[in-house]
């Protein structure tokens, strides 16, 4: 049984596979370009507002006499945003970016869970199982199983000369036209 090898996907599926991987890229990118950039952001009031199942060692890492672990929270969250957003929108590494966006998204929907015996302040709804954590995680998943970096990124020249050196689960299955 051969995989599918993304180019025998129609040119309307490539097309919104891609622009799903740049949507979510460009959400990422910017995400991080603003925390980077605001001299005041910081990830202690998310975190000492956690509530999810981690919600304790959440909120240990935003605790007075712990500020090494919230700044090191602060920049894992501003870098990884970052490389994972630029990784997303060239289309390098698309694999390894997708499973950055990942983590970054599970560890933000386990802070503040949208399960209904879990009060949600400051939500913009009430919801209940799914909210857009969820959802960009599972649209990177899609991302992550399709070589959309391949056929639209800086994946289809690199692939070619590197690819045979990584592992099949950062860079995709072999093919035989790749």
């Amino acid at each position: 049984m051969t995989s599918p090898k993304g180019h025998d996907l129609s040119g309307t599926q490539r097309f919104c596979l891609v622009t799903l991987r740049l949507a979510i890229g460009w959400h990422l990118l910017s995400e991080g370009i603003g925390k980077f950039n605001s001299m005041t952001w910081s990830s202690a009031g998310y975190l000492s507002g956690s509530l999810g199942p981690f919600a304790g060692i959440f909120r240990m890492m935003a605790t007075e006499g712990n500020e090494w672990m919230l700044r090191v929270a602060d920049t894992c969250v501003m870098y990884g945003l970052i490389v994972a957003g630029a990784l997303l929108l060239l289309g390098l590494f698309t694999r390894a970016g997708a499973v950055i966006g990942i983590a970054l998204l599970t560890l933000f929907y386990l802070s503040m869970p949208p399960w209904g015996w879990v009060p949600q302040p400051q939500t913009e709804s009430n919801y209940l199982i799914v909210n857009k954590n969820l959802v960009e995680g599972l649209a990177l998943i899609v991302v992550l199983v399709f070589p959309t970096g391949r056929f639209a990124g800086l994946d289809a020249l690199l692939f070619p000369l590197v690819g045979k050196h990584f592992p099949e689960w950062l860079v995709g299955r072999r093919s035989q036209e790749a």
